[in-house]
């Protein structure tokens, strides 16, 4: 640090990664792409499908885990959701500006597929 004027810009503070702030980065990229809540919401139904072979509500019925909280779901399923939507949202982020359709429909379908096909990749690290 030079006291003399010459400043430098301080790096930003760290914080703890977890699945709350990355299921918010996914979510901005959604919006920041042009999706609106339809593109969120479908876009979690195309991944719960992908990466766990069933339906939202079949996952937290089958694990026993409280519809809307992630946190009562197996550490497991939490991990693949974080992995998936970390990497959807490095692939939406990637495609900042360039995901275009005359309809907010088709906007919305554009995303879910990306969200989608990285679902496809991830699913296949998986163990089951």
């Amino acid at each position: 640090m030079d006291l003399l004027g010459q400043s430098q810009e301080l790096a930003p503070p760290r914080k703890r990664v977890d699945g709350i702030t990355v299921f918010r980065r996914f979510t901005q990229s959604i919006q920041d792409n042009g999706g609106d809540n339809d593109a969120f919401q479908k876009s979690i139904v195309e991944e719960t499908r992908e990466l766990f072979d069933c339906e939202v509500d079949e996952l937290y019925r089958g694990t026993g885990g409280k519809r809307g909280k992630r946190n009562t779901l197996p550490q497991a399923a939490q991990e693949a959701y974080m992995v998936n939507e970390s990497l959807s949202a490095n692939e939406l982020e990637r495609m900042h500006g360039t995901i275009g359709g005359e309809t907010q429909q088709e906007v919305n379908e554009k995303i879910q597929a990306v969200v989608r096909e990285q679902a496809k990749q991830t699913r296949k690290w998986l163990p089951w």
